[in-house]
């Protein structure tokens, strides 16, 4: 990376250790969902200084990923498009560069979803767990816990999330789901994405994902909430930017042509597919499957036909 990169207009100057991490200030709306592969949002704020691009121009990134680029754009009043095939990536990119939500009422329903869903599982009996003995129920008895059909199970990593953080999160998600609003739903159910792969499940990354100790319990409704609030300070930060125009668009970059108009791009910043095995599908696979975006093999394989190959793996006969 070039040394001119410390020209940034930051507060402070961007150490060299932290050239590829995200800086805390830029958190909001970045931090609601991020993967081990995003780059950092200062990276594009320097490429659009460094070329010129300002407010009456449009952005592309044909790997948009979480819409690290997209949002960062919007920030800065850039309209910005972006393509993503993979559903969840598609999903979370969609979601930050969406700002037209009431802040307060966002908050006020995640509050209300977050007590109906603590209150249900705390007459489930599921208010503690025994390390030694195992779970603690009102009734003295072990409770039946909530699971993932068969086929779900299969994809994920195994040790990922284990049996009682999993049967509170599908609680929450049910009346996440049960309570549906066409504006505030999405935040919901990204923020749940987010806190499965922060503070819920097994998860770690370095920078390839794999499974850590197992936790016996974790503060979902707790971890989830918190998640909200931040979305919801941040809608209000922004929220005099929420007209600049972004659009995610689920498709491939090899058909971009097929998508986007002609002479309607002014700059293209974007990260391509690392040429390594890197499974991309893997690193987004908890989130993927709880919300629904992955139900089977088939599912999967459906989605990984549509990624670029940048290997030798996941290739098919068709290919």
């Amino acid at each position: 990376m070039n040394s001119d990169l410390i020209e940034f207009d930051e507060r402070h100057a961007i150490r060299e250790r932290d050239r590829n991490h995200i800086l805390e200030s830029d958190l909001p709306v970045h931090g609601w969902y991020r993967f081990v592969l995003s780059f950092p949002p200062h990276l594009v704020r320097h490429y659009l200084k460094k070329f010129g691009v300002g407010p009456e121009q449009v952005v592309l990134d044909p790997f948009c990923g979480a819409g690290t680029t997209l949002v960062e754009c919007k920030k800065r009043g850039v309209g910005s498009l972006g393509i993503e095939p993979n559903p969840i990536a598609h999903f979370a990119s969609s979601v930050k560069t969406s700002w037209d939500a009431d802040a307060d009422e966002l908050l006020e329903r995640s509050v209300a979803i977050a007590n109906r869903a603590e209150t249900s599982i705390h007459k489930e009996g599921l208010a503690s767990i025994d390390s030694q003995s195992g779970l603690t129920a009102s009734s003295g008895m072990a409770p039946r816990l909530l699971g993932l059909s068969e086929k779900q199970s299969k994809l994920l990593i195994k040790g990922s999330i284990s049996p009682l953080p999993l049967h509170k999160t599908l609680r929450l998600l049910q009346f996440i789901e049960g309570d549906c609003h066409p504006v505030y739903s999405k935040y919901e159910r990204l923020a749940l994405a987010s806190a499965l792969t922060t503070c819920i499940g097994n998860l770690k990354f370095g920078p390839e994902v794999g499974a850590a100790p197992p936790k016996a319990d974790a503060p979902v409704i707790d971890c989830w909430l918190n998640k909200m609030r931040s979305i919801a300070l941040d809608l209000a930060a922004v929220s005099d930017r929420r007209g600049v125009q972004s659009t995610t668009y689920r498709a491939d970059a090899r058909t971009a042509h097929q998508t986007i108009a002609p002479e309607s791009v002014d700059a293209v910043i974007t990260s391509p597919p690392y040429p390594n095995e890197k499974d991309y599908t893997r690193t987004t696979r908890l989130e993927s499957v709880i919300l629904g975006f992955l139900r089977d093999r088939e599912g999967l394989r459906t989605i990984k036909k549509c990624l670029i190959k940048s290997n030798t793996r996941g290739v098919y006969k068709d290919d």
